[in-house]
């Protein structure tokens, strides 16, 4: 199998090595398992299985508390809404001079065991392969046909590991929901904006879009 070239098993600890490093734990007659368990993927193991092509019939992945996720196809609601709100943070940006980088659906390291795309990120520059979770300032997901994932696990993981700001765009509600204070697993502050209102990050200082532009019809 392709993706094993290149590895090596220690087994007096059971890891599998690639270049040296440890990657991934190789279930060992040692280990007792009474009951049926899930086998968690890490960071490092789905990276591996990505560089092997495993998820190459897919248009994205993500891998969520050590589990594969696919990321359904951008249609063109979601692709208009991204597209229109990418261009107007760009304006923004640079408009108050900030040296933050605006991200398109950036691997971001939050975890061990959890690196999700957001559609928009806005962080410190990077330009290693994954984007760490500590440089990001505000992620953006795009919500057309996934809400209840947006608002729900994915604001849960977005405040645990410390996001500051999050927003979701609902397409279909044509409003905004502004998150921000992470306290554990949700975020002490929240707002809506309606589409054509103005947003003012809570957590950028000065930075502020006005979503008038996405307020085109369904």
């Amino acid at each position: 199998m392709r993706w094993a070239v290149g590895l090596a098993w220690n087994g007096a600890t059971g890891l599998v090595s690639r270049g040296g490093r440890d990657t991934m734990r190789i279930m060992t007659a040692q280990d007792v398992i009474t009951v049926p368990q899930k086998a968690k993927l890490r960071v490092a193991d789905f990276l591996l299985l990505a560089d092997a092509g495993a998820f190459q019939d897919y248009a994205r992945t993500e891998l969520i508390e050590g589990e594969i996720w696919v990321v359904n196809a951008i249609h063109t609601r979601h692709a208009r809404a991204h597209s229109t709100l990418t261009v107007e943070l760009g304006v923004a940006l640079k408009a108050i001079g900030s040296p933050l980088f605006l991200y398109t659906a950036p691997s971001t390291e939050l975890s061990d065991d959890s690196m999700p795309e957001p559609d928009i990120a806005i962080a410190d520059p990077n330009d290693a392969r994954t984007l760490q979770g500590g440089s990001v300032r505000i992620a953006i997901e795009i919500s057309d046909s996934t809400l209840d994932i947006d608002m729900g696990r994915k604001a849960r993981l977005y405040a645990r590991y410390g996001v500051p700001e999050y927003w979701v765009v609902d397409v279909e509600g044509r409003v905004v929901h502004q998150m921000w204070r992470p306290e554990g697993d949700a975020y002490a502050e929240r707002r809506d904006i309606a589409f054509g209102g103005r947003i003012s990050a809570a957590t950028v200082t000065d930075l502020s879009v006005d979503s008038a532009a996405l307020c085109y019809g369904n």
